[in-house]
């Protein structure tokens, strides 16, 4: 089960770790040819974080999370149709170039703020 997990989190995790790491690179890799959009990477990307930040908020100790973190992850790239080595291409393709990673991370994080606030607007209504 940890080795299904990893084949998911691990891409994910290199995902930010390249994000993180993207200030000094001046050249962009090839485009790869089953390329994500990238409005719906950054979809992807917000829904991933909402995952991890779930994830977070299960105990250590919970009995199956490593099998809640495979079931997250695989329903994100059912939904989305893609697989984990396009997710990792083109994670590496978008952000080879600074300015493209910024605005990757940038509009990520304003989808999940917007998403929040409907979220809270709707709670309000209720």
């Amino acid at each position: 089960m940890k080795k299904i997990v990893s084949k998911i989190a691990i891409p994910i995790i290199a995902a930010f770790v390249v994000l993180a790491g993207c200030n000094n690179k001046q050249h962009v890799m090839e485009k790869p040819d089953n390329l994500i959009n990238r409005i719906t990477l950054v979809n992807i990307l917000a829904d991933s974080y909402l995952i991890e930040s779930t994830l977070q908020m299960t105990p250590q100790d919970s009995i199956g999370k490593d099998e809640l973190a495979r079931r997250y992850y695989k329903d994100l790239f059912d939904r989305y149709h893609i697989t984990n080595e396009q997710f990792a291409s083109s994670i590496a393709y978008y952000v080879s170039e600074e300015k493209s990673a910024d605005k990757l991370l940038s509009d990520a994080s304003a989808l999940i703020v917007s998403k929040k606030t409907e979220l809270l607007a709707s709670e309000m209504e209720d």
